[in-house]
């Protein structure tokens, strides 16, 4: 019975299930999506918080061994100020300076160069700990910009020079030393510097630190000057100090993301996203950043600002956190879920079978509370409550019906000698002639086993008898035609109701009736319907 009706209701099943699956489909895409949305928005915040922090804390850094380093040239000059009256000034010296250097193991170089630039002491720190240089091998430096700039300077100020390589006899010395100068004016009067100390700090240890925090970026770590040139690069090594061969000065982080270069410079720190991927960065102003409190110093810088930035490419999972679309969180949610969706057709086809066969048999059972079963013409309740209907409306328009009372003649002659099947053959063709012989808005309904009501709407007498006739000759057809065992054979019997009287339903029908048993009583004198029992 469920599967006939599932097969009966195919196509409402389909059309049930492909807007159920919608509706379901919508409404979990709508929550889903929210709760991605959600879990994105957090998961950005977490990258931000994250990237944010690991460039403060290198800036910290940055900035915190710097000033260790500015404390110690000061250091190292006011000493070298004490013991300039000393006799074995310079003996003293070097010893001190070695030992300094054997401790501090940060330093490339420490010298003291007089005001004509002559190297009067230089201690150099090797692998195998620190020296005193000859003096046949010291060297004239007037010429270096450091010499030249910190020679201008006063007491208490302190000149920093920027990032570089150090070079020898004008090369790029080998392995590379990344290199930070630090100087200070030396003043046995304070009237002019006799002379200068420097320190060549030797980065390297700087730049480890960065390397080891680059792994809690989720992308890169760069460390970059004020012209935008890599002097760290997690990613590549290969493009740090560009500026420093005249053969890749093309090479840097301005000349590859030249939009947020500009941004860079512009905002003191900032995280932002844009088609190249995810930057986080900050800057570090020296001459700020490192001012001490009491005014004991100043510094005088030739580096302008360095930049700490993390970069998180475009291709990275965590990139496409910022750059996702509405339609690609929506297809993401979609593919991630995919399985979810299956189980939704599932139970969406499960739900429209329900909806269909509980819709079909509404259907059925309002169906047959209004029609027979046999026949499929309205049964008693149904009829009688449409001629009401009907009746109340002719009223309004002025019109007309005829009630056409029915009754089978020999039906229980058939059953007793046919059997019912033969009995419920000839309620159907009389059901099945009539209903193909009246119009649109005509009816028949069965108000007993072998009674019917026809109902001709806006026709007279005449009119009825008319079609009346044309039903009869089609009863004459199939008796002559198709040798059944029985004859058709129906009496009839009309009354006309005109619009506007006060006649009752009932009464038009007993009218009707009436006139239909005065046909029977005539015709059952010589109606046999039976063949054979003539």
């Amino acid at each position: 019975m469920i599967k006939q009706m599932i097969h009966r209701e195919r196509r409402s099943i389909q059309f049930y299930t492909l807007v159920l699956f919608l509706v379901l489909s919508f409404v979990f895409l709508v929550i889903t999506f929210f709760i991605q949305t959600n879990t994105e928005q957090i998961r950005k915040k977490v990258i931000q918080l994250g990237e944010e922090s690991l460039v403060e804390v290198e800036k910290a850094y940055v900035i915190g061994g710097i000033t260790e380093r500015v404390t110690d040239v000061l250091y190292i000059s006011d000493a070298r100020e004490l013991g300039a009256l000393a006799h074995d000034a310079y003996e003293k010296t070097k010893l001190e300076w070695i030992a300094f250097s054997n401790r501090k193991a940060v330093y490339d170089q420490i010298r003291y160069i007089n005001r004509n630039g002559d190297e009067i002491v230089r201690v150099n720190y090797s692998a195998d700990g620190a020296s005193a240089t000859l003096t046949e091998d010291l060297q004239n430096k007037s010429d270096r910009y450091y010499f030249i700039n910190t020679m201008a300077l006063e007491k208490d100020q302190v000149y920093v020079s920027p990032f570089d390589l150090n070079v020898e006899n004008g090369q790029v010395e080998l392995p590379i030393k990344p290199m930070l100068r630090l100087a200070v004016p030396i003043f046995e009067s304070f009237e002019r510097a006799v002379g200068i100390v420097v320190l060549n700090y030797n980065a390297k240890d700087l730049l480890r630190h960065m390397e080891r925090n680059a792994t809690v970026s989720l992308g890169e770590l760069f460390l970059l000057n004020m012209d935008g040139y890599w002097l760290y690069n997690s990613e590549d090594s290969t493009k740090e100090w560009a500026f420093m061969y005249e053969d890749r000065l093309q090479e840097s982080f301005a000349n590859a993301y030249p939009e947020e270069w500009g941004i860079i410079q512009t905002t003191p720190n900032g995280f932002l996203h844009t088609k190249n991927g995810v930057f986080c960065f900050t800057g570090i102003n020296l001459t700020a950043d490192i001012a001490p409190n009491d005014d004991s110093y100043s510094l005088s810088c030739d580096t302008g600002i360095y930049y700490i930035v993390t970069y998180i490419s475009p291709q990275s999972e965590e990139s496409r956190v910022f750059n996702d679309s509405f339609p690609d969180r929506a297809a993401k949610v979609f593919v991630e879920y995919l399985s979810i969706y299956f189980l939704l057709s599932g139970l969406a086809f499960v739900l429209a079978v329900l909806i269909a066969v509980n819709k079909a048999q509404k259907k059925e059972i309002k169906y047959f509370s209004e029609f027979d079963a046999l026949t499929g013409v309205y049964n008693r309740r149904s009829g009688y409550a449409k001629l009401n209907a009907i009746k109340k409306d002719s009223a309004k328009k002025n019109c007309r019906i005829v009630i056409c009372y029915l009754d089978i003649n020999g039906l229980k002659e058939v059953n007793d000698q046919l059997g019912h099947d033969a009995g419920d053959e000839l309620i159907q063709s009389v059901a099945d002639v009539i209903r193909a012989s009246i119009r649109g808005n005509d009816f028949l309904a069965r108000v007993g086993g072998d009674e019917f009501l026809l109902v001709l709407d806006d026709m007279d007498e005449t009119g009825a008898e008319m079609v009346w006739g044309r039903i009869s000759q089609k009863f004459e057809q199939i008796n002559a035609e198709e040798n059944r065992v029985y004859l058709i054979s129906v009496s009839h019997g009309t009354a006309a109701h005109v619009c506007g009287t006060s006649d009752s339903v009932d009464h038009i029908i007993n009218q009707a009736d009436e006139k239909m048993y005065m046909e029977k009583r005539m015709l059952k004198k010589d109606l046999h319907v039976i063949r054979g029992n003539e």
